[in-house]
Parts: structure tokens; sequence; C-alpha cells
């Protein structure tokens, strides 16, 4: 109801109803204290903390401003990072190729030939040697994926993703495992992403914490896949700014409180999503996603070896960086 409305309004049984939230709201935002044990403002007492009516929430935690955000931010990528492990792909209960041979779509010589092809240029998954000796189509080998991983088949072809979705994830998030949104439900409360060539489970848990939803995953037609990050990133207004230079936990977490206070988030999270530190600064009137890519002592995490391709994500994000130099974080 409006300020207008309401002053408009008999004294009544709403009016009151809203003069009372009204009351509690301003008196919830005057008397919140500081979850930072240390904050210098809950030392002076009540005259001193009790003029704070705004601040950061973070982890369902309520900080009076960004100095005692800090070692909440720090804490937090701390255990984001030590936790991060060379992740091994999870074994399918039947290989692709066998499983196509039991289908009927290719025969025992072909899965012979395909196989020393991938063994004689040594790169390349089993599927694209298929579709490049042109032994199964695009729609039979998706099919048999969606069997492989125990999933549905999103025809995205014919149901292309709604640009509304684009600000779900950052699309240099969704360009690093090549997925796309295929369906968000119209309550908020389910969201269905389509992969084209593994299920990368850190992003979906990560967009769960992120958003305050269930994910579920299915497959769709790579070219579909890549045409429709292709859309997404001439059509949609991405305001994500990626970093690839960062050396130390120290330095992020003075990027990330930094942005913080230039934008006057109101809240922040902070998650790990497939090869990525992923932020969301929440400010009172825009969002701002920042993403630091993850790198190990040994190289790359394993998400970012499924990337499309290093010059696409290159392009992307420079058309979507500041200025800032890009960072690289060292585990």
């Amino acid at each position: 109801m409006s300020a207008t409305r309401r002053a408009l309004l008999p004294p009544g049984p709403e009016t009151e109803i809203t003069n009372a939230h009204s009351y509690s709201s301003w008196w919830v935002r005057l008397t919140q204290k500081c979850s930072h044990a240390d904050c210098p403002r809950s030392r002076k007492g009540w005259p001193a903390w009790i003029r704070v009516t705004r601040g950061v929430t973070f982890d369902g935690r309520w900080f009076c401003g960004i100095p005692c955000l800090r070692p909440a931010v720090a804490a937090r990528l701390q255990h984001l990072l030590t936790s991060i492990q060379s992740a091994k792909n999870r074994p399918y209960r039947l290989p692709l190729g066998l499983l196509l041979v039991n289908r009927g779509a290719i025969s025992q010589e072909q899965l012979r030939v395909a196989l020393q092809a991938q063994r004689e240029s040594g790169h390349g998954r089993i599927g694209d040697w298929f579709l490049q000796l042109g032994m199964v189509t695009e729609e039979q080998l998706t099919l048999a994926l969606g069997l492989q991983w125990g999933c549905p088949v999103f025809p995205l072809d014919r149901q292309p993703t709604n640009l509304a979705w684009s600000r779900l994830m950052p699309l240099s998030l969704l360009e690093s495992v090549r997925a796309v949104p295929a369906h968000f439900s119209t309550d908020g409360s389910m969201l269905y992403v389509a992969f084209a060539d593994r299920i990368d489970h850190t992003l979906l848990y990560g967009v769960e914490q992120m958003l305050g939803c269930r994910t579920a995953y299915c497959v769709s037609p790579a070219r579909a896949i890549v045409e429709s990050l292709d859309y997404l990133r001439r059509s949609a207004n991405c305001e994500e700014i990626c970093f690839d230079s960062i050396h130390d936990l120290q330095e992020m977490n003075s990027t990330i409180c930094n942005y913080a206070e230039k934008l006057q988030s109101v809240r922040v999270s902070v998650v790990r999503a497939a090869g990525f530190v992923w932020v969301r600064l929440f400010g009172t009137r825009t969002s701002r996603d920042l993403l630091f890519r993850i790198y190990l002592q040994s190289g790359l995490v394993e998400a970012d070896r499924f990337a499309i391709s290093a010059k696409v994500f290159a392009e992307s994000a420079d058309e979507r960086k500041d200025g800032g130099a890009k960072a690289r974080l060292l585990a």
C-alpha cells in the first residue's frame, strides 16, 4: 500500500495493521545488533548503535557495516577454498559406446573404429567422434546421454530458454560448463538446468544456495545449448564482473567488500559454483555478480576443462568487466 493511499484511508483495522507492521519493522531496524563479536559500536552502549538503521546481511546474519562484514566473508572464502578437491569424473553405469550398440544405433565395428580414431588423435570425447564420423545423429546421441546420465531430454531447440531467466545465473558461469536454464517454475521453487557435456553438481548446489530454490538437471543437444548461449550473450544485459588475476584470499575479500560498499549492498551471498567463486551483491535498486575463477596448483579445477573455449570466455568476459584486472585465485 502506498503512503499516499494510506494517508487517505480513515482509521480502521487495515490502517492499524499497516501502522503496526511499519512500527515493528522500524523498531527491528533500530534495535538489531551486529553479528560481529568485536563490533566497536556494540561496545559503546545503546546510544551509539541504535542509530544504525542500515547494514549488510550475510549468511543470515546482519552486520552494521563493511568493516564488520570483512571477517565473515573471509571465513566463508576460506571454507570454500579449502574444501575444493580435484574431483574425478563419476563413472557411469554403462559406457556411451556400449549403450549405443545395445540400442542398435551403431555396430560393434563402428564402435571399434571410433575408439581407434579417438586413441590416434589423443583428444575428444567418444560422442563427438560418433558425430564426426557420421555414425549417429545429434538426436540419437542426446537420447543416449539422457539414458546414461539418468535424466530427461529437454527439447531446447523447440522450447528456447527465456531471456528473463538470464539474470538467474552469470553468463560466464553458464558458458564454462555449457549449460542454460531450461525452465523456471512460476512460483520460483524449481529450476531445470540443461547440460550439453556433463552434469556439474557444484553448479546445481551453488544455484540452490544462491537462489533458494531446488534444481534438477536435464540434457539437451549440444548445438541447441551453444545457440542458446550465443542468444543470451547477444541479447541479455549481462553485468557480471569476471576476475582472473587475484592471487590471495585477502585480495579477494577486499574486492568483494569494496564492491559491496560501492554498490551500497544490503545483502551479500558467496557460493562455489563449477570453477568459480560466485558472489552476488544485492543493492537497493539492482544486483551485481562477481566471478572469481578458481585455480588449483595442478591447474584448472575439473569444471573448467569442459569450457566452450578460452577464446569465447575471454571475449565475453572482456565485454562485461569494468576495466578492473581479471582475477586468478591460487588455492
